[in-house]
């Protein structure tokens, strides 16, 4: 997380309005879902890649590396639609093995189905990746102000996403404090060194949630978190890559 926010802060479009960056995003995972081609899916897929990579200057191997964290979880999501386990084989399959009395199998009917969640959910996958490494938190917090999200979850996204990265150094001060007393060393010691780091990293979030609710109450908190308006710039290639992406993927639509 702290690689995405990174680079979410230092990309070429940071001072794009979020809006913009947003509304591209959602036109392509609705184009996705729409057309629901293999072909859409991967073309959006590389317009994402080439949008985040070589317009806003976040490096291949972040969007690959955060693009194969997400692809890993889906390949091993659509097996479960690919694979049917049974008694009897299908009349018709791509591959089938038998262990004892059972038959796995895979038809094409269900690799067909298998091919095409795999590419739509990666096409709206790099969509939200191309968002989520272009735009801070911050910038998508203002922008679900303006479009009228209730202010309770707003604040509490916000707040969320800030103890995200305090409990991940509490964690990783009482895992080197461990390692330092060989808390690690055998089996045994690993599992009560776990236990005792989950305990006590849960009562670090109480105590901190407590605190944090004290500070906000002496400051006059009302039920929103007020902060300072920001401001962008609009850029007219984004309604053109916005176009350029409409146009390419209803051909590959329709091709496909």
């Amino acid at each position: 997380m702290r690689v995405i926010d990174r680079y979410a802060f230092g990309n070429a479009l940071r001072q794009i309005d979020p809006a913009q960056k947003g509304g591209l995003a959602l036109l392509a995972i609705i184009l996705c879902l729409a057309l629901d081609r293999p072909a859409v899916g991967i073309l959006a897929l590389i317009w994402m890649l080439a949008l985040t990579t070589w317009w806003a200057g976040v490096p291949i191997r972040v969007f690959s590396r955060v693009l194969l964290m997400e692809g890993l979880f889906l390949g091993l999501s659509v097996v479960g639609i690919a694979l049917s386990i049974g008694g009897e084989t299908p009349a018709t399959t791509v591959f089938a093995w038998r262990i004892g009395a059972l038959w796995l199998s895979v038809a094409p009917e269900s690799l067909t189905l298998a091919t095409h969640v795999l590419t739509r959910s990666l096409g709206c996958v790099a969509a939200l990746n191309f968002l989520i490494l272009t735009t801070p938190l911050i910038d998508l917090i203002d922008l679900m102000r303006r479009i009228r999200l209730p202010e309770g979850l707003i604040d509490v996204m916000a707040l969320t996403y800030r103890a995200i990265f305090v409990l991940l150094d509490s964690l990783e001060r009482m895992a080197t404090a461990q390692n330092a007393r060989l808390g690690y060393a055998t089996a045994r010691t690993a599992m009560r060194s776990a236990a005792l780091l989950a305990s006590q990293l849960f009562l670090d979030a109480y105590r901190r949630s407590q605190r944090a609710q004290i500070a906000l109450e002496s400051r006059g908190f009302d039920g929103a978190l007020r902060v300072l308006p920001l401001t962008y710039r609009r850029s007219p290639r984004v309604w053109q890559a916005s176009v350029a992406l409409t146009a390419s993927l209803m051909l590959a639509g329709m091709v496909g």
